[in-house]
C-alpha cells in the first residue's frame, strides 16, 4: 500500500488518505477481523505517514459504517461510536494530520463522527458527502440530504472543511453542488469526483474519463473549492495530468 500511496505523492498529491475506508467492526466482521480495528487503523496510518514523508499531509479516512443506524437499521450510535473511537484514536496516535469522513449519505452518521473526532482532538476535520442527481433538478444523498443542509450540519457539528465526493455525478456537476454549499457557508470546500461514471466491460469496471479528459474538469472546479482531488477510478496519472494542467 505504501508504494501505491507514494505514487500519488510523486504525481503531486498534497493530501493522501489512509487505507481505512471500511475500518470499523461492522465492515471488518465480514472478514473475521472485527476485533482488529485499532491494529489495522494504526498500521494504515504508519504506512501513509511513511509514504507522505514531508511532501504531503495525511488524512485518516473514515467511510460509512456499512449499515444503518437505529431505528432504520440495527447499528446503535453507541456501538458505532465505540468502533470509530478505536479507529480514529489509533490514527491520531500515529500522527495523521486530520480525519476525513467521506462518501457519507446519512446526517446522523457523519455528525456523530465529526463530534467524536473533535472530542479526540483531531487537528483538522473534513466532512464529505455523496450526492446524486434527483428528478426535477438538484442533488441529494441516498438518504435525502441536500448539499446545503449537509454542509450546514457538518459545520455546526465541528467540521472545518466540507464538500462532496463520489456519487452518480459527472465531474462538471460538482460545481452545482459547490454553489449550493457556498450559499450556506464560507468554509473551505473539498470536491472529489469520480473519473466519470463506471461501466462494466466484460468482467472489469471501467471509468471513462482518462487523465486528459478529467484534468480540465478539475481545473474548472478549482474555482469553487480549496481542495481538489479524485475519487473512484482516479489514478496517479490523473493527478499528474491535473497538476500539469494547473501549471
Amino acid at each position: 500500500m505504501q508504494a501505491i500511496q507514494r505514487r500519488y505523492v510523486e504525481s503531486g498529491s498534497q493530501f493522501i488518505l489512509t487505507n481505512t475506508f471500511g475500518t470499523n467492526r461492522f465492515v471488518l466482521s465480514r472478514y473475521g477481523l472485527e476485533e482488529r480495528v485499532a491494529e489495522i487503523a494504526r498500521a494504515a496510518a504508519v504506512n501513509a505517514r511513511a509514504a507522505a514523508g514531508t511532501q504531503a499531509y495525511v488524512l485518516g479516512d473514515i467511510g460509512p459504517c456499512g449499515g444503518f443506524l437505529e431505528p432504520l437499521g440495527e447499528i446503535s450510535e453507541a456501538d458505532l461510536e465505540a468502533t470509530w473511537r478505536d479507529a480514529i484514536g489509533a490514527m491520531l496516535a500515529e500522527g495523521v494530520d486530520g480525519i476525513i469522513f467521506e462518501t457519507m449519505t446519512a446526517l446522523e452518521e457523519i455528525v456523530l463522527g465529526i463530534r467524536l473526532a473533535r472530542e479526540l482532538g483531531a487537528p483538522l476535520i473534513v466532512a464529505s458527502m455523496s450526492y446524486d442527481p434527483v428528478r426535477g433538478g438538484g442533488y441529494k444523498t441516498m438518504m435525502g440530504i441536500s448539499p446545503g443542509d449537509g454542509a450546514r450540519a457538518c459545520i455546526e457539528a465541528g467540521a472545518q472543511v466540507v464538500g462532496a465526493n463520489c456519487g452518480r455525478m459527472e465531474p462538471e456537476e460538482f460545481a452545482d453542488v459547490a454553489r449550493a454549499m457556498r450559499a450556506v457557508t464560507d468554509a473551505p470546500l473539498i470536491l472529489q469526483p469520480n473519473a466519470g461514471q463506471p461501466t462494466l466491460v466484460g468482467d472489469k469496471i471501467v471509468y471513462p474519463r482518462d487523465p486528459a479528459s478529467l484534468a480540465p474538469a478539475l481545473v474548472a472546479l478549482s474555482r469553487h473549492a480549496a481542495i481538489l482531488g479524485g475519487c473512484c477510478g482516479t489514478t496517479p496519472a490523473h493527478i499528474d495530468a491535473f497538476r500539469a494542467a494547473l501549471r
